[in-house]
């Protein structure tokens, strides 16, 4: 990155600590960028196809100030990690369907792996669901923040990075390998995922999430998932103004994400809600707590 670059990302990402590559540069730098950089999958459900190359995303999260995807934001965060001097590999992770008590087929979520300090770890800033944001080691030692517990587990050549709430069940997120895993890889990640013939529910998907000082805040298109001192509660969004609502805490900052955000949720799940009888508000004290 040009020095004229590297400070306008640094400006996005409010972060004005020292640059030399070390652990402790690094935690601040992924803290900085999840609370400033939202999770979001707009352009899919809007027919469009984002660039996934580090000068693409530099443009749409820096220059416009949009969030982004894993292959968008955390590529983009390799290339400010390489430009500061860090030994930084992108990897594809396959992750966890808690529906289907499986992971994907494919290896379509971006994570990185840094090498530091003779070892190597686990850094992600963009996933939709509740990570650690700062770096967790390879070698199984757990790293506890905001009330859970992370690790990454290894089987075999496998890498599996897990989390543990109040329950004390360690939990699967995503599942990885150490094999390199760059830009033509996720270019077709992209191609199968935003084809119309392949029927994939991206097109059909609004997914955007936000960490928070407590946890973290997930929407996707009529589910509200919130993760917070070791549990986690769901609830349906069914009224505008609670999609609203949803939107300001995971777009704070972000007016032109938000708006965008409501009327892709009215498109998808709005105008498909039956009007509630009289008396009655959909969505009201629809809650679900889970403890991971």
């Amino acid at each position: 990155m040009a020095d004229l670059d590297l400070t306008a990302y640094l400006a996005r990402i409010g972060y004005k600590g020292p640059l030399e590559p070390t652990m402790k540069v690094l935690r601040a730098l992924c803290w900085a960028h999840v609370r400033s950089v939202p999770f979001e999958l707009l352009d899919g459900p809007d027919g469009i196809k984002p660039a996934i190359d580090a000068a693409g995303v530099f443009e749409k999260v820096v220059t416009r100030r949009q969030g982004g995807a894993c292959m968008e934001v955390n590529n983009l965060f390799a290339a400010l990690l390489s430009t500061l001097g860090y030994d930084v590999t992108t990897l594809a992770s396959r992750p966890w369907l808690p529906q289907d008590r499986t992971y994907t087929d494919t290896g379509d979520h971006m994570v990185l792996l840094v090498r530091l300090d003779h070892a190597r770890w686990l850094v992600d800033v963009a996933y939709s669901q509740l990570t650690a944001v700062g770096p967790v080691g390879l070698d199984g030692a757990v790293r506890r923040e905001r009330g859970w517990d992370f690790r990454v587990h290894q089987e075999g050549a496998e890498f599996t990075a897990q989390r543990r709430g109040t329950s004390g069940r360690w939990a699967p997120i995503h599942r990885f390998t150490l094999d390199p895993r760059g830009a033509r890889h996720f270019g077709e990640i992209v191609d199968l995922y935003l084809n119309p013939e392949n029927d994939s529910p991206i097109p059909r998907t609004l997914m955007c999430s936000r960490v928070t000082s407590e946890g973290k805040v997930t929407l996707v298109n009529d589910l509200l998932i919130e993760t917070a001192h070791g549990t986690e509660r769901s609830s349906k969004v069914e009224t505008p103004a609670a999609c609203r609502a949803a939107l300001a805490t995971v777009f704070e900052g972000h007016p032109q994400l938000a708006e965008r955000g409501a009327r892709i949720w009215q498109r998808l799940v709005g105008d498909r809600i039956p009007a509630a009888p009289p008396g009655e508000h959909p969505g009201a004290g629809n809650h679900e707590e889970i403890r991971v």
